[in-house]
């Protein structure tokens, strides 16, 4: 799917974030503190609400095309509740027995509302349903019904790429699929292995035995980046060693990367980070599915210039697969390789965060270089603070 645009209010923390407009590619700038990591958040959020989760104290309207090309607009509001301490350091984990209801809920398709909801009813394509869990959204509850599953389908294509701590995790099958030639045998071609409900080195450990022509474009393009490079494995490690703890990890993949002048394979905690990293962001563009939002705090974070000018274009030249981009970012090479017509400004002014294109306040008639020397003098960018 790809989100058009968010708005959405925290009565909980009084953090309120004023209606955001995103493109295919959308970066957000600005200081420190602003809200730019909470925009993110806040989608995650939706996608939690979508899977059952009540979020006491939400309000929020979003409105998204997803992959048939329908456009969808959904309001709600969770009531709030007095929040524990407990809650607070926990993420609302433990409510008790006083789980927020939703208070107020509307879905729009194609501009025709589909479903009304308040506390004591709820009205799907003019008709009154059975009663149902006043703690879950409708998008959850009604995720069969043929009109609201392709919504439901599109919040579960909503990623958070971060790679930084899973480098030293080994990742496993997911338990329906432990056992190696199960899941080979599961996911034969490209495109089931794009739609599977598999994490990221699982996908990669499919594509090497399944679908060798994406592969090797993959490794072609880690390669580019990392010229020092020969050859990618993914597969189960090779030892003769009979301890009980190596013997469990017999069927599980590991990235390895074979090196010049190198005698031994690098395994997967071994590799740096910027190169982890590059590999899991390569390996979403070509094995993610269609309509896949892709979420990216902090791009610059381990990787190199190298690494990030390979990135950055490839990122934006991956419209053809349908994925959309949301990112932030303070880094330069980052800020300037992204067209200026995908930048958003981020300020606040108290709880109440803004958004604004950079085109409205740049002049970007000059060089792309003075444009950016113009974006580091202000204010906005360097303090954060909204008028």
């Amino acid at each position: 799917m790809k989100i058009n645009s968010l708005k959405l209010c925290d009565t909980d923390t009084n953090w309120n974030l004023s209606k955001v407009a995103f493109k295919n590619m959308t970066l957000l700038i600005g200081a420190s503190g602003v809200g730019k990591t909470q925009i993110l958040e806040s989608i995650l959020k939706l996608r939690a609400i979508v899977r059952g989760k009540s979020m006491g104290g939400t309000k929020w309207e979003v409105d998204f095309t997803t992959l048939d090309n329908n456009q969808y607009i959904w309001r709600g509001e969770f009531e709030q509740i007095e929040q524990s301490l407990l809650n607070i350091l926990f993420d609302n984990i433990l409510y008790e027995n006083n789980t927020p209801k939703v208070v107020f809920e509307e879905l729009f398709l194609n501009g025709k509302q589909i479903i009304e909801r308040d506390l004591n009813k709820i009205i799907f394509n003019g008709h009154k349903t059975v009663k149902l869990a006043q703690e879950k959204s409708v998008l959850n509850l009604l995720k069969e019904e043929d009109l609201v599953s392709p919504a439901f389908q599109g919040f579960q294509k909503i990623i958070f790429s971060d790679q930084v701590v899973s480098k030293r995790r080994p990742q496993i099958f997911n338990p329906d699929s432990i056992l190696k030639q199960g899941i080979l045998q599961k996911y034969k071609t490209i495109e089931s292995i794009r739609e599977a409900d598999e994490n990221m080195i699982t996908k990669l450990y499919l594509a090497y035995n399944n679908a060798k022509d994406v592969m090797s474009s993959i490794k072609e393009r880690f390669i580019d980046i990392f010229p020092f490079v020969m050859a990618i494995k993914i597969a189960p490690l090779e030892f003769e060693n009979n301890n009980d703890i190596l013997s469990a990890l017999r069927d599980r993949p590991f990235i390895q990367i074979k090196e010049r002048n190198v005698e031994d394979w690098i395994i997967q905690p071994q590799i740096s980070s910027g190169m982890y990293r590059t590999l899991m962001h390569l390996s979403e563009l070509y094995l993610c599915p269609k309509g896949t939002v892709i979420l990216i705090d902090e791009f610059e974070n381990s990787l190199g210039v190298n690494c990030i000018n390979e990135l950055t274009v490839d990122l934006q030249t991956a419209s053809h697969r349908n994925l959309q981009f949301i990112i932030t970012s303070h880094h330069p090479y980052i800020i300037n390789q992204i067209s200026y017509k995908n930048w958003k400004l981020v300020t606040r002014k108290g709880s109440q965060v803004v958004t604004r294109e950079a085109a409205d306040i740049i002049d970007f008639s000059k060089s792309k270089q003075q444009a950016f020397i113009q974006l580091t003098q202000l204010d906005e960018f360097t303090i954060g603070i909204a008028e």
